[in-house]
């Protein structure tokens, strides 16, 4: 096989545009300009994977498929595609060597390149031949990390952040909407819009469900995601709390509830005791306790009849302020 070197020859990647989402045939060329003895080509063509999907490759329609006596090879591995041609006789045509079959997954401009190349035997080049692709278009909202599963224990609150784990290239967060769904529908569900967080509540049930949702962008573009929870019985329980008479604060029961639920509480030493009724603004909305207390285990009844459906949180402090807990409880009227 000839060995010269060929500065003549060249490998042009195109630029172009391209909807997101839409398949594209991309070409790669080969220009002789004048060279009139090429009988071998290699090269690697490269992309970046989280822009775009590779689904084929095909010689249909180029120059390496309408070649006689030609022998080529081409394999695809991650996120490159290798190739390679070698001819009995001179290829003395100008055109499409290959076509790889792209989807661009976003908007925006990316760039694809030749990382090296040979021609015959001579040595490889590899200062890379770059092209941009400019996608226009609506992606839909993508899961980022989102966990297969979540775990807590009956009657407490799972709160879990959406917002690190759904992302849209085009909206902001709290441009997306949500469905959900629980099955079999044994625990409440809620989406605190301002913080982006789910809250998980589970007072009767213990073992497992499937929580689905629908995330929908301003374009009306929707993802589909499912998350298994498991509920696991809690270790410890109120009457092992009143027993240590240690300084703790307990889950409401029932929780939801309408319109009143219990709350109770264990002290271990005499102290003056608040216990506040918040929402999610910080705003006290109720007092429920405020007075010297003994050391003992307490149970109160809390009344929420003249409250808006909600998610509230209910603190338990010192009066020093050394000592606090707090947890969140749901009202669904």
């Amino acid at each position: 096989m000839p060995t010269k070197v060929h500065a003549q020859a060249t490998l042009v990647l195109p630029d172009t545009t391209q909807n997101v989402l839409d398949t594209l045939w991309y070409p790669v060329h080969l220009e002789l300009n004048g060279a009139n003895d090429i009988y071998g080509i290699g090269f690697e063509f490269s992309f970046d994977s989280l822009q775009f999907s590779l689904l084929d490759l095909s010689l249909d329609g180029t120059i390496t498929k309408s070649l006689s006596g030609a022998f080529h090879a081409v394999n695809e591995k991650d996120n490159e595609v290798y190739f390679s041609l070698a001819a009995t006789n001179p290829i003395n045509t100008s055109g499409v060597l290959l076509y790889v079959q792209l989807v661009p997954k976003v908007a925006r401009i990316s760039q694809i390149q030749i990382t090296e190349h040979q021609f015959n035997e001579e040595p490889l080049q590899t200062d890379p031949i770059r092209a941009s692709i400019i996608t226009f278009g609506n992606t839909p909202p993508q899961l980022i990390g989102l966990p297969d599963t979540l775990r807590f224990n009956q009657n407490d609150t799972l709160s879990f952040s959406l917002a690190g784990v759904i992302q849209d290239a085009e909206d902001a967060f709290s441009d997306l909407s949500f469905e959900l769904s629980v099955n079999p529908p044994v625990i409440f569900v809620e989406l605190v819009d301002s913080t982006s967080t789910l809250l998980i509540y589970s007072p009767f049930y213990v073992g497992e469900v499937v929580l689905s949702g629908t995330v929908t962008d301003k374009e009306n573009l929707s993802t589909e995601f499912s998350i298994i929870i498991l509920i696991e019985e809690a270790v410890t329980n109120e009457l092992d709390a009143q027993q240590a008479h240690s300084f703790q604060l307990f889950q409401n029961y029932p929780n939801p509830f309408n319109p009143s639920t219990q709350i109770s509480f264990s002290v271990d030493q005499p102290t003056d005791l608040t216990l506040k009724i918040y929402d999610l603004t910080g705003r006290v909305v109720a007092e429920v306790w405020n007075q010297y207390t003994a050391p003992g285990y307490y149970e109160l009844t809390f009344d929420a009849s003249n409250l808006s459906s909600g998610t509230y949180m209910y603190r338990l402090m010192s009066s020093n302020g050394n000592t606090l807990q707090t947890k969140k409880m749901l009202l669904m009227k």
